[in-house]
């Protein structure tokens, strides 16, 4: 992995992890036109967590998770319902059409604690999103690398924006990321005779869920 330590170099890389959009699900589209066909309003996101509607929303949110596989949209940190929200890429104070667009919904973690906020709550109702790598962007994954201390390494201005704002290069979360390098077998003596299965491994989902920070793990495994 050692290519990865150099910050303009521009081989294949593995990053932020390119979440393919499910269609929105039945329980959303039936609450929106039930709710203006009974109020003559649309619905705003807010109106989610009002009492009658918090199951529509806990709906919402296992699409997403399922469709993440049970990973933050921005980190790769593993989540679940306790631990994480919904994620608008667009900001609602800027997009207000786009608050139940299921296309814009994502799911992020909560940050690693209250002090050090990353991701979603790091990020806010920041409105210039066009500056920003988005998970929805299929090619996301070619503007970062990472290093097997676990760094994360911009490739481009638009890598280092999106790393800045979102906090992914936190001490905390570099800690966890080489915590999962270190776990997943690249330094063992028969790396080499298992490099592919271990690849594999990081790929494919279990029980419908992948494992945590497994971009760059791939990506330790493919660059070592």
């Amino acid at each position: 992995c050692s290519k990865s330590s150099n910050p303009h170099w521009k081989g294949t890389a593995q990053g932020m992890r390119y979440i393919q959009k499910r269609p929105t699900p039945a329980s959303l589209g039936q609450f929106m036109e039930q709710y203006k066909k009974r109020t003559g309003e649309k619905p705003n996101y807010r109106t989610l967590s009002l009492r009658p509607y918090r199951k529509v929303k806990e709906k919402v949110k296992e699409s997403l998770l399922k469709e993440q596989y049970g990973l933050c949209c921005y980190c790769m940190k593993r989540i679940d319902r306790h631990n994480s929200h919904i994620e608008h890429f667009r900001p609602q104070s800027k997009y207000p059409d786009l608050v139940l667009d299921y296309t814009n919904m994502l799911v992020s973690c909560n940050g690693l604690t209250e002090e050090y906020e990353n991701c979603g709550h790091k990020k806010a109702d920041f409105a210039e999103e066009e500056s920003l790598v988005s998970p929805l962007d299929p090619e996301c994954a070619s503007h970062f690398a990472y290093s097997v201390s676990g760094e994360i390494i911009p490739l481009d201005t638009q890598a280092f924006e999106t790393i800045s704002l979102l906090n992914l290069d936190s001490y905390l979360l570099t800690e966890a990321r080489k915590a999962a390098i270190e776990w997943s077998g690249l330094f063992d003596d028969d790396f080499e005779e298992k490099k592919e299965d271990l690849i594999r491994l990081y790929q494919t989902p279990y029980k419908g869920r992948l494992e945590a920070f497994c971009e760059a793990v791939i990506y330790c495994l493919q660059h070592e």
